[in-house]
């Protein structure tokens, strides 16, 4: 029924033989004079000396039957004493260059430690035919990073420094110039030190850690204390090239007590890997974080002047020209920073201008919340302006663009500073302190919008690079943002409300929705010029009792 006469393989046997023949044998001559042949034979297979083959077979067998092996079974199979292990491992080290064994510990510090055996070796004696190159091909980016991986137990094992680990993962890289991630290295111009980090978090990130510690770095590349201490100085400050490139973005969960995380950026990703899909993680506390893509866009209609100024916003924030711009400022010496105040009439499209130029520059929109900034609390809220702008710096590093920094309705934030009468002036004024500082080390772009422009105090005044000052719109301008509301009303009848009703754009928009509310519950609702004209007046009736209301400011 079975049939086991199959074709001998010398290989095999040669193995078996000389695994039984050591068992228990304190690797006596004698005893293993009686291997010779076979041994003979596997030193021609293997192109390997003679202990070499018989410490090959041992390992091979084991493996074959236990799916393990580690040089504490080899002293064991052979009754050989634990001292025997510093030659074991010695008389490996030809092998485990070759890549045909890898102890999974630095031999030095675990002499007893497991080896894993390559597959293509384990292949090459079942087939009876040596199958194993030191040629590995490498022909796409997860190959080079799995390669990188190969090469990274040499340095875990300490056969080799740290210096050389890096100039040898470097050679790789220029090697393979024409792989993708070689090739984004090369011309991103990434030292050799910089290029072995940046493959080995690749590679953390290909295992499934899109997380990487700076503690696992330190433990897996092992620098020496010195640079240990640079290294993390780098990442703190960030200042790290990586950092610094945007292919690196530090974590959010870092904490205060040292702890240090990042992860790959969606261009660093890209550069291995251009169909991943990359999320960004995004900072919580101070700031109200606003997509780009969960901004919805709307036509803006404004006088001719504001409509210059914003476009002279919209082309400042195109990737490329600010890219460029903050070059240039920094090459002069200058902060690299834009403020912006927009001011004016309520309701005039400050606030939706801001988020359309986050929308329009593919950048989120970080709005600070005045309730979370003011704390009944004394001392706080100064302590809140500081934690504010940390967090903003902190997705500046994190976002693939710089974000929008917008203190919306900044009233109150940005007011006259008071003669300190109590302990709450004075709060306030070392808020508003705090906040100058900020603003005249600021990087990045930071929007202001304010009703009250009267109230501003000259120090920050004098911190905006652009004031944009938003009037009501005028009648043709006005007609204009009624016809986008309402495309299907007649002409003359927006202009017969426009002669009689001045509003703004925000109004006409508080009109839009009202209507969508009334259409809602009333199917059969007409909208006609007596029924806009309701609603309009009941806008301004609005209007003017805020305007009432508002006391002691020019308006």
């Amino acid at each position: 029924m079975f049939n086991f006469n199959q074709p001998t393989n010398v290989i095999i046997d040669a193995i078996e033989k000389i695994y039984d023949l050591t068992k228990d044998s304190v690797m006596k001559e004698l005893l293993l004079e009686n291997c010779s042949p076979y041994i003979s034979t596997l030193t021609d297979f293997f192109e390997c000396n003679p202990e070499q083959a018989v410490l090959l077979s041992i390992m091979i067998q084991t493996h074959l039957e236990n799916g393990t092996v580690s040089t504490k079974e080899i002293l064991e199979h052979t009754d050989l004493r634990t001292s025997s292990a510093l030659y074991i491992n010695q008389v490996l080290i030809p092998l485990v260059a070759k890549e045909w064994i890898t102890p999974k510990k630095d031999v030095k510090s675990y002499p007893l430690t497991e080896y894993f055996i390559n597959n293509k070796l384990i292949r090459s004696v079942l087939t009876g035919k040596l199958e194993i190159t030191n040629t590995v091909k490498i022909e796409n980016s997860f190959q080079l990073i799995t390669y990188f991986q190969t090469k990274l137990v040499e340095r875990n094992n300490k056969r080799i420094s740290y210096s050389d680990f890096i100039k040898s993962t470097y050679e790789m890289i220029k090697a393979h110039s024409n792989i993708e991630i070689a090739d984004f290295i090369l011309k991103m111009d990434i030292s050799p030190g910089d290029a072995t980090h940046f493959m080995f978090i690749c590679l953390q990130h290909y295992l499934g850690n899109e997380t990487c510690e700076y503690d696992t770095i330190i433990s897996e590349l092992a620098p020496s204390k010195e640079e240990q201490y640079q290294l993390r100085n780098s990442y703190k400050s960030g200042t790290n090239f990586l950092l610094t490139a945007g292919l690196l973005k530090e974590s959010v969960n870092n904490d205060f007590f040292g702890g240090l995380s990042f992860f790959l950026s969606e261009k660093a990703v890209h550069a291995f890997d251009k169909n991943a899909v990359v999320k960004n993680r995004l900072p919580e506390g101070m700031l109200t974080q606003l997509k780009p893509a969960s901004i919805v866009e709307k036509k803006l209609i404004f006088e001719k002047n504001e409509q210059q100024m914003v476009n002279k916003l919209h082309n400042m924030l195109s990737q490329d020209n600010f890219s460029n711009l903050t070059e240039r400022l920094q090459s002069q010496g200058m902060k690299k920073g834009i403020s912006v105040l927009l001011y004016g009439h309520p309701g005039t499209g400050k606030t939706e201008t801001v988020m359309q130029l986050g929308k329009n520059s593919n950048r989120f929109v970080m709005l600070a919340d005045a309730s979370k900034i003011k704390s009944k609390w004394v001392g706080d809220t100064a302590k809140n302006v500081k934690a504010l702008f940390d967090e903003y710096r902190k997705a500046v590093r994190e976002f693939d663009q710089t974000p929008i920094l917008l203190f919306n309705e900044a009233d109150g934030i940005i007011g006259k500073r008071h003669n300190v009468t109590d302990r709450g002036d004075q709060e306030m004024n070392t808020m508003q302190n705090i906040l100058l500082e900020e603003l005249e080390n600021f990087e990045g772009i930071f929007i202001a919008t304010t009703n009250l422009v009267d109230n501003l105090d000259k120090a920050f005044d004098r911190r905006f690079l652009y004031k944009i000052r938003f009037e009501k719109p005028g009648a043709q301008t006005l007609i204009q943002i009624w016809k986008s509301k309402f495309p299907k009303i007649k002409i003359g009848i927006l202009k017969n409300i426009c002669a009689k009703i001045n509003l703004t754009g925000g109004q006409i928009e508080n009109i839009s929705k009202k209507i969508a509310v009334d259409s809602l519950l009333d199917e059969k609702l007409k909208i006609n010029e007596s029924y806009l004209m309701q609603l309009a007046q009941q806008e301004q009736m609005l209007d003017k009792k805020n305007e009432r209301s508002v006391i002691g400011f020019n308006k």
